[in-house]
Formats: C-alpha cells, sequence, structure tokens
C-alpha cells in the first residue's frame, strides 16, 4: 500500500555552524535531540549554501532557485510576489502550511513591526503565521506583554538594544566585553525559541489527520546578540572550550576586507577590533552561543515529544539545517559576510522520513539548499514547478550511482562592502572570484581544510586554478534562469 503524503516539519536555525552539534563531531556540545534526527535519519557531509546571509539563503530554500534569479541578492531586499515558493506549491496540493518563527523574506524591522505585514496578498503560500525576528518584534513580543510583563520589558529592552548596536559606527559600538554578548534574565519558558516551538507543539496538536501540514519552524537563535537564558548562560565554560583556530598572519594572503573586517574597518553592521579580544573573550562567545544551541535542541526535543504523543512520528518527514554558518573566531573574525570560508558556506543538512529514508547513513555527495525544495516535493509525490533550479537529493538517499552534484555554487552581491562574489566548492578544491578585481581566492581542502593558504597566486596551482575558473564559468551560464518558459520557437 503507497504512503499517504508526510507531514513535513523543516527546521531551520539562524546562524548555526555546522560543526556546532553532536552529530558533525562535536564533543563538547550538547545536542542530543538534533543528534536523534541523525541517528534515526541521515547526514549530508559536503551542504553548501547558495548566500551567506538570511534573506537570500532563505529565499533559496524557499524557492529552489538561485539568488541571482529570484532577485533577493541581500538583505533588506524582499521576495518578488510571482516567485512560486515551497509553501505555496504544497497548499495547492492539499497541505496545511504554517510560518513559524524567524521568516525575513522581506525586510525586518521597517516601515512595519510584523514583517507578514509587508508580504503579498497569498502570504507567500502561508496558511499559518507565528512570526518573530531579531529585535524580538512582531506576534511573539505582543504575546509575551500578555502572558508576563516582566519578562517582555527585558526582551523589548534586548531588541531595542540589538538595533541600536546594528546601527551603530564602530566608534559607538559597545566594548565593554566581547561583541554582542549580554547576559538574560528572561525565563526561559518565555524565550522566542520556546514561543516557537510553542506555537509548532499546537500546530501538531491540532492537526487534522486527514490533511498534511507543512511547518516551517525557523529559530531565531544562534544568531547574534549572544544571549542565552539561564541555565543555559553558565552551561558552558568558556575557558574549557576549545579556542577559535587563528593562525598569526593568516589573512595576509587573502583579500583586503579581510584584514579590514578584523579591525573594525568594513563595511558591514558588526564593526569590531576583533585584535583586542583575549581567549578568554572568545570563550564567552562560544559559551554564549553553544548555550543557544542547546536551548534551541531541548526546544526541539519538546517538537519531536509532541510527534509521537500524537502517533504521527512514522507520518512525518523532518529536515533539519540553517540559513548559513557564523565565523565565531576562526580566522579571528566573527559573524558572517563576504568570508566564504567552510564556517559560513556549509550547513548542516539532517533528514528523516521512518522506513523511507536510510537510517544512521551519512553521504559526502556535494548538495546545495536549492535541494531542499524539490527534495521535499518528491516525497511529497508532487513535481517541482518550472524554474525550479535545485536538484532532488532523494537519489542519494537511495543510493543510485552518479547522484549529487560535483560542485556547489555560493554567490553574495554585497553592495556594502563594493563586492560582488562567486565561489565554487568541491570536495577538492574551493575557488572564489570578485569581479573586477586582480585577487580572489583558491584553497585544497583536502590538503588544508582549515583554509589557511590561499593558493590564488600559486604557481604550483596555476591549472587548478585555471580548471576551477572553467567550471565556475560554466556553472554560472548553467544556471542562468530558465523562466520564463518558452512556448514556441518563435
Amino acid at each position: 500500500m503507497a504512503r499517504r503524503q508526510p507531514n513535513i516539519i523543516l527546521f531551520m536555525c539562524d546562524q548555526l555552524r555546522y560543526d556546532a552539534l553532536g552529530c558533525y563531531g562535536n564533543n563538547q556540545i550538547h545536542t542530543p535531540n538534533i543528534d536523534r534526527i541523525a541517528l534515526n535519519g541521515s547526514v549530508f557531509d559536503n551542504h553548501f549554501i547558495q548566500n551567506p546571509v538570511c534573506s537570500p539563503s532563505r529565499c533559496t530554500v524557499l524557492t529552489g532557485r538561485y539568488p541571482k534569479n529570484h532577485g533577493t541578492r541581500d538583505n533588506g531586499i524582499p521576495l518578488r510576489d510571482e516567485e512560486i515558493t515551497l509553501p505555496q506549491v504544497l497548499r495547492d496540493n492539499g497541505y496545511l502550511t504554517a510560518a513559524i518563527g524567524k521568516m525575513h523574506i522581506t525586510t525586518q524591522f521597517m516601515p512595519k513591526e510584523n514583517e507578514e505585514d509587508d508580504w503579498p496578498e497569498d502570504r507567500y503560500g502561508f496558511d499559518v503565521i507565528h512570526t518573530t525576528c531579531d529585535c524580538k518584534t512582531g506576534e511573539y513580543l505582543e504575546w509575551l506583554k500578555r502572558e508576563s510583563p516582566k519578562d517582555y520589558e527585558e526582551v523589548k529592552m534586548q531588541g531595542e538594544r540589538k538595533a541600536k548596536e546594528d546601527r551603530a559606527s564602530a566608534a559607538e559600538k559597545d566594548v565593554s566585553g566581547p561583541p554582542q554578548v549580554y547576559p538574560s534574565g528572561v525565563n526561559p519558558l518565555y524565550h522566542q525559541s520556546h514561543w516557537i516551538a510553542d506555537r509548532t507543539i499546537d500546530l501538531i496538536r491540532e492537526s487534522d489527520p486527514e490533511k498534511p501540514f507543512f511547518a516551517f519552524c525557523s529559530f531565531v537563535d544562534p544568531h547574534h546578540p549572544f544571549d542565552p537564558p539561564e541555565p543555559y548562560a553558565s552551561m558552558y565554560d568558556p575557558d574549557k572550550l576549545e579556542p577559535p583556530p587563528y593562525t598569526e598572519g593568516e589573512l595576509e594572503d587573502k583579500p583586503p576586507h579581510f584584514m579590514k573586517a578584523r579591525t573594525a574597518r568594513g563595511f558591514s553592521n558588526e564593526k569590531y577590533d576583533y585584535r583586542r579580544l583575549t581567549p578568554h573573550d572568545w570563550g564567552r562567545v562560544k559559551a554564549a552561543y553553544y548555550g543557544m544551541i542547546t536551548l534551541i535542541d531541548d526546544n526541539i526535543g519538546r517538537i519531536l515529544q509532541a510527534l509521537e504523543e500524537k502517533g504521527i512520528e512514522d507520518d512525518t518527514l523532518v529536515l533539519f539545517t540553517s540559513d548559513h554558518g557564523e565565523l565565531l573566531g576562526d580566522h579571528g573574525l566573527l559573524f558572517k559576510g563576504p568570508f566564504h570560508y567552510d564556517s559560513i558556506i556549509k550547513a548542516p543538512m539532517i533528514i528523516k522520513w521512518p522506513g523511507v529514508i536510510p537510517k544512521g547513513s551519512r553521504y559526502s555527495q556535494v548538495t546545495e539548499h536549492a535541494d531542499i525544495m524539490p527534495t521535499l516535493l518528491e516525497y511529497a509525490g508532487i513535481r517541482p514547478p518550472y524554474g525550479v533550479q535545485g536538484a532532488s537529493m532523494a537519489p542519494v538517499l537511495r543510493g543510485d550511482k552518479g547522484a549529487g552534484k560535483e560542485y556547489a555554487m555560493t554567490e553574495f552581491n554585497c553592495y556594502d562592502w563594493g563586492l560582488s562574489v562567486k565561489t565554487l566548492t568541491g570536495r577538492d578544491y574551493k575557488i572564489t572570484y570578485y569581479a573586477g578585481e586582480s585577487y580572489g581566492e583558491l584553497f585544497d581542502r583536502a590538503a588544508d581544510p582549515g583554509e589557511i593558504k590561499n593558493l590564488w597566486d600559486d604557481e604550483a596551482y596555476r591549472d587548478v586554478k585555471a580548471s576551477m575558473l572553467k567550471k565556475l564559468m560554466d556553472r554560472i551560464i548553467e544556471t542562468e534562469d530558465p523562466l520564463p518558459l518558452r512556448i514556441g520557437k518563435y
């Protein structure tokens, strides 16, 4: 007997590194529930995003298309109304669709406090909407004001501080401690992550057995500010965590914006002089970051328990990922931006559907965020709409020979930096091209997994560089927008 269409839960974290999870080899962090998804499902070890900032990456997940084609090439550019989204397709095929947590598919904060007020009439295909964002606004803050006035005042202050810090110049930044590491007095039962989980659990408990649901459960954390509540704030000892890898002088062979970012001369919101940070400071950043992740993991555990209590665990496909990573002190840098190291552009990719997706398997094939939409549609028995550019990961999971990609492409039109960047990543090499510049990056990923030595100007790698540049050019051309559909010869 054919299985019914699965319920689908797409878990997304914001700014979560792939290696900040136990199932990806981190033995210092506590993530038992996410690890349980991996143990009972499959893990991809070479999964890459298509853009290293929030909105473009999320829009790629929702459309299966590259940022240059869906049009959201940077934060602050809303997803076009005419783009066909994953929830639209699922809704048209009988699903109840829900947006829960951080969406960031339009501009955040401005001009309205509730992001969905600026959504198109069809709400990008979502039937149910419960959203919040980095600055804590939206339905969450309204709910908190009713439920816990004390926590409301704390959270409101956190959001206002975040907005102020983002707008501050380098001279106005708070440098009293490590960047954006703050204590939090919020009761964890009233934290954003708990609220997001509660709304997802409500959807599960109220779900109709005859109608499958799609829940985009998107956590705001561990995006900065790094401010977990207790007991998560003191869960990790800053002085016992592994220090971030940094080799003195390693940025000297990198493009000039790397050193500018390290010395507070960059062009993003995060202008801090990282040279002043001590090993203990870096440990405080990591401890807070890890605390936020464990708080998310505990709430994912609650959602998984709700599936079990409802008796629909075997009927639910669960996919876990993040929109992009976090430098977290690697290479002497923090946050994200036009630095296409693996710690930013490589994402966790874990997928589980009992009885359908292999249990406890790992895959080294290269996959992309653009592949998520066609993968979920294939398991739902739905043909992707014309214009989707990703390839389903289902053939990889079935063990089909030749499935998966040779390379992943990441792009970033970072207007504030004045850079237009394209990166091609394979299992052996990674190349990054900066339009109009003489410099670039080339890394031997097998010999130099830490991406320390830039081989762009190394004569010994001249042929490799030429080959990778050609492959990058091929990929750029191959991924030109196929829309609109050609319907006649002339």
